[in-house]
């Protein structure tokens, strides 16, 4: 179990919905649901490329620990924040929950697998 001094890394949990813009299209969108503090970690030696959609996405695979929630799902996605650009708009990592599993059936910590999402060009 990891000590609550690592869980040192704001993480904002995203579930998607879909909403209707101005013209009543039904577009899916991301959503806040909570946000905690975690650790980020990677899995060495994991590490793959894939093509997306003619630019290189890259997906690295991470475990995340949190305290112990219950209202974590697999269709979520993590974000955290790394800085601001030059407008001040903050700039995040992405993170798409794979799977979590309860450490030793405690119910004090979450450990999420998840891939790193980016895309680059």
């Amino acid at each position: 179990m990891k000590k609550i001094s690592k869980l040192n890394r704001r993480l904002i949990f995203q579930k998607k919905n879909k909403v209707q813009d101005e013209e009543l299209n039904w577009n899916e969108a991301y959503e806040n649901v909570f946000e905690t503090w975690g650790s980020i970690e990677g899995f060495s030696g994991s590490k793959s490329d894939t093509l997306v959609a003619g630019a290189l996405g890259v997906k690295s695979p991470k475990k995340i620990t949190i305290r112990y929630r219950e209202d974590v799902a697999q269709d979520m996605r993590i974000l955290h924040q790394t800085g601001s650009d030059e407008a001040g708009e903050p700039i995040y990592r992405t993170f798409d929950v794979m799977d979590y599993n309860d450490i030793e059936n405690k119910k004090k910590q979450l450990e999420i697998t998840c891939n790193e999402v980016g895309v680059n060009g």
